[in-house]
């Protein structure tokens, strides 16, 4: 059977079953079919089966604000919103402080990140291949509102999406059964796997092995990058079924709960250049026991552990001398580091503890084994790497291109037309990056700013366009609509003769901007003859048109037909 053939009865098959991507259908965006992923992946496979080749148009699905949205409303339907105020402002709080201080690469043909809380009662959270992130408000709960682990729970999901998880793994399964389909010569492998595929991609689950534990790897270093405690990981994960094989995080794809709290309690150690390690419910500096903790109301003895290892560990990171901890006397305590909010579980433990002298003891001969040993300066190696790992990855996102600059202009002014004016802006910027003179991304900054009120801000922005391309008739025409809402008659009807000019009769809208002027002005014979141009050429955005000139309009059509009907 040839490839033509073969995916000609894939076709087929799909049609009898009426199959659809119900992740991806909702009311915000148009519903994607079965055929859509025949297009995308049927034109695909009729030409290659490269792996590359199904990437790609993977990719460029999860590149779609649209099916971002449409995502998002999906979930919202299907899963229920949480509209409880605490839960979601420790969800944005920690979202929004893992993308605004953590150390990331995003993609090119990756979108902003959004989210919500749904309803559900279970311990879970997903990340779309489209960057939204779902988390269940059980996993909220049973996290007792820790932002900690909470942020070990996001940072991993964050991971999913900022590494493509779902499109890479994806697209490997296709292009593996569609070579053993088409050796069989039989649709029912590939058929199967598209279905899967199409559940998977749009539900976010079932990545491999190596891909979780990258996720948990790379989620520990950016949430730890973002300010959060180091421990925040391994003390949400020794929440978690201790069952080989199970885990809070669906237990059918995830390491075991055991390797990871393993794992995770060694980046935490390395983090603090290996002196502090956690052993049950006592934590250690150098093998020497500091403090041993209980369970209280809200967290395990095991988790305080974690979390007052994990200020050591970011103690030891962020100061390269022992003096710049401040160890200080002040009676019978001693005061030391800052009052980050990290540090805090460290210094009550301690104070409780009596130990505070012998935490200084202890980390300043940490400080002076590692001046013999070279031990802090593996390390930083080490975590040098990996930043110049994200710097390069940052850099795909800062290349001048042809392909970098259609995608961040196509995300911004959809998001635009979705009314996600932060987002269109998080484009447009990206846009500036790439091209700082694009009037392209001057012109959706405006636009952002428009329909968010600031209509000096989107004057502004549009001028800055015009300046670099005079001739672009929509920043005239945004420009008109943001002098009229300032009040500028003079310069919101220059923006309409300079319409009236170079583009007679193109821009609808333009007449609508007159018809508003001129009423303001005053002028009623002029206005109704504008908003009667509009009318004429916009039949639809009749509704627009203020009543008592949709009344005249009408009554002057029908004298005139009268007129001429005698």
């Amino acid at each position: 059977m040839t490839k033509k053939q073969l995916w000609k009865k894939i076709q087929m098959t799909f049609a009898a079953g009426g199959v659809m991507m119900t992740m991806l259908a909702g009311p915000a965006a148009p519903v994607a079919h079965a055929e859509d992923w025949g297009n995308i992946l049927g034109g695909v496979i009729g030409v290659s089966n490269t792996y590359n080749q199904y990437l790609s148009a993977l990719l460029s699905l999860g590149n779609d604000p649209r099916q971002q949205n449409a995502a998002l409303t999906k979930d919202m339907e299907d899963n229920g919103r949480c509209y409880d105020e605490e839960t979601n402002a420790v969800v944005t709080s920690v979202m929004e402080q893992l993308i605004n201080k953590g150390e990331y690469a995003m993609m090119p043909d990756s979108l902003p990140f959004r989210w919500r809380v749904n309803n559900s009662e279970e311990f879970n959270a997903f990340c779309t291949a489209m960057d939204y992130v779902s988390v269940n408000r059980g996993a909220v709960e049973q996290l007792n509102y820790n932002r900690d682990e909470l942020a070990g729970v996001l940072a991993h999901e964050m991971i999913h999406g900022l590494k493509q998880h779902v499109a890479y793994d994806n697209a490997k399964t296709i292009a593996t059964q569609y070579g053993v389909s088409l050796l069989q010569g039989s649709t029912d492998i590939l058929t199967g796997t598209l279905l899967q595929v199409m559940a998977n991609y749009n539900a976010a689950k079932n990545y491999t092995a190596p891909l979780e534990n990258e996720a948990d790897e790379m989620g520990f270093y950016l949430m730890a990058s973002a300010g959060f405690n180091p421990g925040g990981f391994p003390a949400m994960v020794s929440r978690m079924p201790d069952s080989p094989g199970e885990s809070l995080l669906n237990p059918d794809n995830h390491p075991e709960t055991r390797t990871r709290l393993t794992r995770g309690a060694k980046w935490m150690s390395d983090y603090g250049f290996g002196h502090v390690t956690v052993d049950g419910t006592t934590v250690l500096i150098d093998g020497t026991p500091l403090v041993t903790m209980q369970a209280d109301d809200t967290l395990s003895g095991v988790e305080r552990a974690y979390f007052v290892a994990g200020g050591i560990a970011k103690g030891f990171h962020d100061n390269r001398l022992a003096s710049t901890w401040f160890f200080k006397q002040t009676g019978n305590t001693i005061s030391y580091l800052n009052d980050d909010e990290v540090y805090r579980p460290l210094k009550e433990a301690v104070r409780e503890a009596g130990v505070e002298g012998l935490l200084q003891q202890l980390v300043e001969a940490a400080y002076k084994s590692d001046a013999k040993t070279g031990n802090r300066e593996k390390y930083l190696a080490e975590e040098k790497e990996r930043r110049d790992d994200i710097k390069k990855e940052q850099q795909k996102a800062l290349k001048k291109s042809e392909e970098n600059i259609a995608t961040y202009e196509h995300k911004s002014d959809t998001y635009n037309a979705l009314g996600l004016t932060k987002l269109a802006v998080h484009e447009a910027n990206r846009l500036l990056a790439v091209d700082p003179n694009s009037a392209f991304a001057h012109g959706e900054l405006g636009w952002a700013h428009y329909q968010e009120g600031d209509y000096a801000a989107s004057a502004e922005e549009h001028k800055k366009a015009i300046a670099i391309d005079p001739m672009n008739n929509w920043n005239h025409l945004r420009l008109g609509y943001a002098c009229n809402a300032l009040g500028d008659v003079e310069g919101a009807l220059a923006a309409c003769a300079f319409l009236d000019k170079n583009a007679p009769g193109r821009y609808n809208d333009e007449y609508w901007l007159k018809g508003k002027i001129f009423d303001q002005m005053g002028d009623e014979a002029k206005a109704q003859r504008a908003f009667a141009q509009y009318i004429s050429v916009a039949p639809d955005g009749i509704d627009a048109v203020p009543e008592r000139y949709r009344m005249a309009i009408k009554e002057e059509k029908e004298r005139v037909e009268q007129k001429y009907s005698n």
